[in-house]
C-alpha cells in the first residue's frame, strides 16, 4: 500500500442492530481493526468507506454522512476518518475473505482485542452514542 498523500484513511465504525461491533483482522500480522482504506480520487470519503466495509468485512448497511476524525498509530496515515455504519447484512463472499477474519463482538470484548489508539476510538464512539 502506498503512503496516503492526503494524510488520512477512511473507514467505517460498524455496529450491528443489537449494538455489537464488527472488527476485521489486519492483513499482515496480528491484531484487529475497523474496515478502512486509502482515499480514492474521484470518490467521496463516505463512498470509499462503504466500499472498504464490503471488501474487508463483507458487511452492508447505512453509512452516516457525519464522521469523526482520530489520530492513530500508523506511519502511512496518521489520521483515520470514521463514518458510523449500522450493519444490516453480512456476506461470507467478499473480496478479502481469504486474507482477513471478521468478528462481531461486544464493545467490552472489542476493547480487549484492539490496540490502545483504537480503544480510544471505541470509547469516544460510545460517548457520542454512535453505538446506539
Amino acid at each position: 500500500m502506498k503512503k496516503n498523500a492526503n494524510g488520512y484513511q477512511v473507514g467505517v465504525f460498524p455496529v450491528t442492530e443489537d449494538g455489537r461491533v464488527v472488527l476485521v483482522s489486519r492483513r499482515r500480522g496480528h491484531g484487529w481493526i475497523f474496515p478502512k482504506g486509502n482515499r480514492e480520487k474521484g470518490k467521496s470519503d463516505r463512498s470509499v468507506a462503504r466500499e472498504e466495509a464490503y471488501e474487508e468485512a463483507g458487511i452492508f448497511g447505512a453509512v452516516t454522512a457525519e464522521f469523526e476524525e482520530f489520530r492513530v498509530a500508523m506511519k502511512k496515515s496518521p489520521k483515520l476518518r470514521l463514518f458510523r455504519m449500522k450493519v444490516k447484512r453480512f456476506t461470507n463472499a467478499f473480496p478479502e475473505a481469504d486474507e482477513r477474519r471478521r468478528v462481531v463482538v461486544s464493545f467490552e470484548e472489542a476493547e480487549r482485542m484492539v490496540r490502545q489508539d483504537l480503544r480510544v476510538i471505541l470509547r469516544k464512539m460510545q460517548e457520542l452514542k454512535w453505538a446506539a
